[in-house]
């Protein structure tokens, strides 16, 4: 395992992985490598789009049920109501009744922000072209899902290309494609995937689905007719993000990752996780 030379000089901490590290998809850290992951996408967009683009960043707001605790990267938690209802009802307990009191409980909900990235025009009506997606496990599980497949549903039938970017083996297929119709032109299982649906295209998409095993890939973002596609190199910002993120000094290595890896990949991991 060798470390890069960034533009400015300093030695680059790369994960010890040719990909995407397994290790980083726990909460302990996924949280932390998303904000990186939004901030160095938005960054390099705004390096090689040209004046008629800004790439900026917004916000999805969910309410969740506060059962659904998922470590998302900004929660704000709302207090739970209480309220003790007069409905006493009698209870046989032997040869004794016993009032009991009935609760009634309204459950409390998490507001969950979640960013996302949004490439729009630079001239007066600000119009969006593409967004970007990278999901977390608020966007594949639960009540966060469904309120995440709405907007989805609504940027497929918009005129915004979407970019759905997937580094979690937690949850269920979220993204755009029906994991059926990929597993069927791509023919072998996947651990991550990047889906794009560019606008007015139907039931179409490209897709770069991938293993633990491989490099992440360089991805489309389509912008508006006459400019051509600006290429993201997914491995490069991973590695910038784990190098600013210091993750090599946060991440434990010497305990199993979460989701837990197969035994053979647990065995390929422990290979590349051997001193050089």
């Amino acid at each position: 395992m060798g470390c890069g030379k960034n533009p400015k000089g300093k030695t680059e901490m790369p994960s010890p992985f040719p990909g995407m590290d397994p290790w980083i998809e726990s909460s302990i850290h996924w949280a932390n490598m998303h904000m990186h992951l939004m901030s160095e996408i938005t960054r390099r967009l705004n390096r090689e789009l040209s004046e008629a683009f800004v790439a900026v960043m917004d916000e999805n707001v969910y309410l969740l049920p506060s059962r659904e605790m998922y470590l998302p990267d900004v929660t704000v938690r709302r207090t739970p109501n209480f309220a003790i209802a007069p409905n006493i009802q009698p209870v046989a307990t032997g040869q004794a009744l016993v009032a009991t009191t009935s609760v009634e409980v309204v459950e409390a909900e998490e507001e969950v922000r979640e960013p996302f990235i949004k490439v729009m025009t630079t001239h007066d009506d600000r119009h969006v072209v593409a967004v970007i997606e990278v999901l977390s496990p608020v966007n594949k599980q639960g009540a966060g899902r469904e309120q995440y497949l709405k907007k989805q549903l609504d940027m497929l039938e918009g005129d915004v290309h979407l970019l759905e970017i997937d580094l979690l083996r937690v949850g269920q297929h979220t993204v755009a494609v029906a994991p059926a119709s990929l597993l069927a032109w791509h023919g072998t299982a996947w651990d991550y995937v990047v889906c794009l649906h560019r606008a007015r295209t139907g039931n179409r998409y490209t897709c770069w689905p991938f293993t633990l095993y491989d490099a992440l890939p360089v991805v489309d973002v389509p912008l508006t007719v006459g400019y051509a596609d600006v290429l993201l190199d997914l491995g490069a910002i991973f590695t910038s993000c784990y190098d600013d993120g210091a993750f090599q000094r946060s991440v434990d290595y010497s305990r199993p990752p979460t989701p837990r890896l197969k035994p053979s990949e647990a065995q390929w991991a422990a290979e590349w996780l051997k001193p050089a």
